[in-house]
C-alpha cells in the first residue's frame, strides 16, 4: 500500500462507513465471547489499528509489516503491536483463540494466500475462529486497487476452497455491500470506457471524506446489511466477502 494511503486510512477510518460497517459486522461476531475469560485476539495485518481500537476491551495482539502502519497503531496506544509478515508470525503454535483478518491476503506483499492460511491455521488453538474480509471479483479491479497494491480480488467459492483447504471448517461464507454493488460496477465501466488503458492503471484512492449525510447514508444500508447476515441470510454478489470458518480439531 502507498504511504500516503496510511494518512489517509488513519485520517478517516474512524467514522467512515466502509469501516465502521465492517467492524459492526466483526463485533457482532465476537458477541457472546467473553470478555472476562482472557480471548487471546490477533488482528492480522492491523494496518493504522482502527480494528485493534474497537477490540480494545479484549486487549488485542496486532501485526503488520509497515512501519506507516505501526507508527499510527501506537499513536492510538495499541501496545501488543509486532513488526512482521502475516506469512511467517512470530508467534508459537495454538496461541489464539480468534484471528482476524481484514482485507489482507488480496495484497501484493502477500505471495501466497494458501500458505498465509496456514500460517493463520498454525498460531490459532483448536477450536480457534478466523473472521476473513476480502474483496470480491477481478472485474471489479480499479484504480483504487492500484493505489492499494491489490494483487487479487476473489469469488465465495474460491475463498471457501482456499480456507478449508488450510484446516478450517466454513461456518458463514457471504458477500457483501450487495446495495452499493450495482453503483460500484456501473462506475467500473464508465471508468474502464472513459479512461484510456494508460490512465487504467494509474492509482487514485477511493478513500476521500464525504458529506456527513452521504456517509450516514451508506453506514446505515450496512448496518441493515450487517442486520441480515447476522440472522444467517448469505448474499449471492457483493463487493466484498465475509468468511467465519473454525479451525478443525
Amino acid at each position: 500500500m502507498k504511504k500516503e494511503e496510511y494518512k489517509i486510512m488513519f485520517n478517516i477510518e474512524d467514522n467512515y462507513w466502509w469501516y465502521v460497517g465492517l467492524r459492526r459486522l466483526v463485533l457482532s461476531s465476537m458477541d457472546g465471547k467473553d470478555k472476562s475469560i482472557n480471548l487471546r485476539i490477533l488482528d492480522a495485518g492491523c494496518g493504522t489499528g482502527g480494528m485493534s481500537t474497537v477490540l480494545r476491551a479484549y486487549n488485542p495482539y496486532a501485526i503488520d509489516y509497515s512501519e506507516e502502519a505501526i507508527s499510527y497503531s501506537k499513536s492510538r496506544n495499541i501496545y501488543n503491536i509486532v513488526r512482521g509478515s502475516v506469512c511467517c508470525m512470530p508467534f508459537n503454535n495454538g496461541f489464539f483463540d480468534v484471528v482476524i483478518s481484514l482485507d489482507v491476503l488480496y495484497h501484493i506483499n502477500v505471495e501466497s494466500d494458501h500458505d498465509t492460511l496456514k500460517e493463520f491455521n498454525r498460531v490459532m488453538k483448536k477450536n480457534g475462529i478466523l473472521l476473513l474480509h476480502l474483496p470480491a471479483f477481478n472485474f471489479l479491479k480499479s484504480r483504487h486497487d492500484e493505489a492499494v497494491h491489490t494483487r487479487h480480488r476473489y469469488t465465495a467459492n474460491e475463498v471457501k476452497r482456499k480456507v478449508e483447504a488450510a484446516g478450517f471448517k466454513i461456518e458463514k461464507i457471504t458477500y457483501r455491500n450487495v446495495f452499493l454493488f450495482p453503483i460500484a460496477v456501473i462506475r467500473r465501466i464508465i471508468e474502464k470506457f472513459s479512461l484510456g488503458s494508460k490512465n487504467q492503471m494509474e492509482s487514485e484512492s477511493e478513500l476521500k471524506p464525504l458529506s456527513s449525510s452521504i456517509n450516514r447514508l451508506f453506514s446505515n444500508i450496512l448496518f441493515f446489511e450487517n442486520k441480515l447476515i447476522a440472522s444467517g441470510m448469505s448474499f449471492p454478489f457483493g463487493l466484498s466477502i465475509y468468511c467465519i470458518a473454525r479451525k478443525k480439531q
